[in-house]
């Protein structure tokens, strides 16, 4: 939604940093502060009022529609064409300078480029060409050490890895591209780069040309962008730069949130300007997401704050356990709805994928429709489909597209030539694939190494066949997941989409208990539970046309605005999100994740936690996210359901013992514990002989059961059982 009001007139801070003079300048905008506006105004000045030539100005973004629309509203004020001027995204550009200057890149004309799916393609054949296994080397993951390897300015001959067989498949990769005429997304950006350093003349030439270059979302820029920039720019050129460094929330694809505080070290003579003045949240909204982004170090600094008046309070809500806080968030939608909100007005924020899962449930049982916004409904999820294929082929051997699906997933080493054996076989014989797989004529004639690879596969559904015997619903999934592989498939990757992939599976698990506790008169549960995953599909495609509320991860939820927001699942462990915390400067990128949450708000916002979760399989008990704590008690309303009884919001002490309002009356009748160990409470300090001092952030289990979840001040956080543990409880 756009932040250009109608009057079209400028505030006072746009107005100075749209009329400034020439030379580097870093508009620091904060978030709803109509930066699009600012950066068109910019150019339409250099134009009218500096009578630069649209030829000599470069305009940067990060996405072709934010380009498209920046040049259609550019030629509105102008009244007229920008015929000469350079829109587009970095990739786009460089693009253009490559099919101007492919032999100088040393490529050949009319080269392809490779889309992620190519690429992943040719990944694939590389690791089949040099009979490596794809279980330990991952073809996306390959893919992502080579771009981002890319994205760094680094060839293969000039890159570190552990293991040199990555360096070699890097190596062979971008031999394949160069005999395949092909180029993909990192190669134009970095293939330009070069080009420049190698041809000075072509680089003057464009420096030249370019004395205005102008860039939108700065802070999502990386590290070979930021010097492709400082390249092209030069001494003497005007670089505009437009970002918020509150808002850089991409560190884990690659971009660097440091470009902005670099700003002033790499380029010359810089001028800052910020843009302070919000156009889409209330006083209240904006104090809050103030106060939170304060926590962080470094920053360049800018207070949001709105001419409108202080609106409604921030909102936050305790809830008893997850049922309770989805049950909360659906009574809030009906009742906003009846007081003339769309449904579509409203959005539903969480930091990870999983979560959806819970929310999804109670919307459907309440027949109000909902809508993933740039992502997939919980039961489409690859992986969860992964699972309910291997669950399928379980219990209906006949089930081809299941097989089909399981059969080499995880990677077990079978190729697509005898995937089409096995099928011609099928349809030859009018006998389903797994009856062909089981016939021993049949499989002497495949060779030795898929024979072995279909024996494996086939040992695992006969496993699970037993266990669907006496198992219950929950404890089949987790064997699924274990016995198939997909578990540690996933964890030996370590990414951000591995780590969302293994939450979806965990995920799964507790939907499984839930739904055997809401369904225990079925007399065919798994059949019934399959049914309803592929139910919920024809009914979410009929209802994604009725005025849908608006789900997604608050990744997804940039950039977008929404009358009212609900931003859940704010636990310790969960958000911030303590999976997570592999990269450094994680919890600083964690908090201006949540402060984009909460500055998408425009009129309302609600803030929840749940003081116990189902997940894991188990329930798990959390104390309120540190963000919370970040947040004056007095910009916070307690709110209620008003099917219970609300507590006033109460503060963690991170160093102390807290959340006494978790008290025994909550806990006592879960849990068994030995009366000679103290009460456990979450907040609990303790002390570890190896480990040292650390605090119980979750804990779950009973009796000899009993996990704890522990941050060590030394050590990060772990899970000890305490029945081993040895804890020493501190006062």
């Amino acid at each position: 939604m756009s932040n250009e009001r109608s009057s079209g007139e400028l505030n006072e801070q746009q107005s100075k940093a749209v009329n400034c003079s020439l030379g580097n300048k870093l508009i620091l905008a904060g978030a709803g502060s109509g930066k699009t506006k600012v950066l068109i105004h910019r150019v339409a000045v250099l134009i009218r009022d500096f009578n630069i030539k649209p030829s000599n100005i470069l305009a940067l973004t990060f996405t072709n529609k934010a380009s498209n629309e920046m040049k259609q509203r550019l030629e509105n004020i102008l009244r007229t064409t920008s015929q000469g001027l350079w829109f587009g995204t970095f990739h786009g550009i460089c693009r253009r300078i490559l099919k101007i200057h492919w032999r100088e890149a040393g490529i050949r004309d009319f080269f392809t480029i490779l889309d992620s799916q190519d690429q992943l393609r040719m990944i694939k054949r590389i690791i089949k060409q040099k009979n490596l296994d794809e279980n330990l080397y991952d073809p996306k993951h390959l893919q992502s050490f080579i771009n981002r390897q890319k994205d760094k300015g680094s060839r293969y001959d000039n890159c570190d890895n552990d293991d040199t067989k990555y360096i070699e498949i890097y190596r062979d990769y971008d031999l394949a591209c160069r005999q395949t005429n092909s180029v993909d997304f990192a190669d134009l950006i970095l293939l330009t780069y070069e080009m420049f350093k190698s041809n000075p003349s072509i680089l003057n030439y464009y420096s030249n040309r370019f004395k205005n270059i102008m860039v939108d979302e700065f802070q999502d820029t990386n590290t070979l962008q930021f010097e492709l920039l400082r390249l092209i720019n030069g001494t003497n050129g005007s670089l505009y730069a437009v970002g918020d460094d509150d808002q850089a929330i991409y560190g884990w694809r690659g971009a660097r949130s440091k470009n902005i505080k670099y700003f002033t070290d790499q380029f010359s003579d810089v001028e800052i300007f910020k843009l302070e003045q919000n156009y889409r949240s209330t006083n209240s909204i904006l104090s809050v997401a103030n106060k939170l982004i304060e926590n962080n170090t470094g920053r360049l600094g800018k207070n949001l704050w709105s001419d409108s008046d202080s609106g409604d309070p921030v909102f936050v809500y305790e809830a008893f356990n997850d049922d309770d806080e989805c049950g909360f968030i659906t009574e809030k939608i009906r009742e906003l709805v009846t007081k003339g909100y769309k449904r579509s007005d409203i959005a539903i924020l969480y930091r990870s994928n999983y979560l959806s899962r819970r929310i999804e449930e109670e919307l459907n049982s309440k027949s109000i429709p909902y809508k993933i916004f740039g992502g997939f409904r919980f039961f489409e999820r690859a992986e969860v489909k992964d699972v309910l294929a291997y669950l399928r082929v379980s219990v209906n051997t006949s089930d081809d597209s299941s097989f089909e699906r399981t059969i080499n997933n995880p990677p077990r080493g079978l190729g697509e030539k005898t995937m089409r054996v096995i099928r011609e076989h099928s349809k030859i014989s009018q006998k389903s694939m797994w009856d062909c797989v089981n016939d021993p004529n049949f499989i002497s004639t495949i060779g030795a190494r898929a024979s072995s690879s279909i024996q494996s596969y086939l040992s695992i559904i006969r496993n699970l066949q037993n266990i669907i015997k006496d198992a219950n619903l929950s404890t089949i999934i987790s064997e699924i997941i274990s016995l198939s592989g997909l578990n540690n498939y996933y964890e030996t990757k370590k990414t951000d989409e591995s780590l969302s992939k293994q939450e979806n599976l965990e995920e799964l698990v507790s939907t499984g208990e839930r739904f055997s506790a809401n369904n225990s008169d079925s007399e065919n549960l798994i059949q019934d539970f399959l049914d309803n995953a592929s139910l919920e599909a024809g009914e979410y495609q009929s209802k994604i046309n009725e005025d849908p509320v608006q789900l997604m991860t608050i990744h997804m939820s940039k950039g977008l605005e929404f009358p009212v927001v609900f931003l859940t699942g704010l636990e310790e462990g969960i958000f911030p999100n303590e999976n997570r915390n592999i990269t450094p400067g994680f919890m600083e990128e964690e908090r201006r994740l949540c402060y984009v949450a909460i500055t998408r708000a425009m009129k309302k916002l609600f803030l929840s936690y749940a003081n116990s979760r189902y997940i894991h399989g188990s329930s798990s008990f959390f104390i309120p996210s540190r963000f919370l704590d970040e947040i004056p008690e007095s910009m916070l309303q307690s709110v209620k359901n008003k099917s219970k009884t609300a507590y006033p919001y109460k503060k963690n002490n991170f160093d102390n013992d807290h959340n006494q309002s978790m008290d025994q009356d909550i806990f006592s009748d879960k849990f068994s514990i030995d009366q000679s160990v103290p009460f456990i409470r979450v907040g609990q300090r303790v002390n570890h002989m190896r480990f040292g001092q650390g605090v119980i952030l979750s804990y779950t289990g009973k009796n000899e059961d009993l996990k704890l979840q522990i941050n060590f001040e030394n050590y990060g956080k772990k899970w000890l059982v305490l029945s081993y543990a040895q804890l020493e409880f501190l006062n």
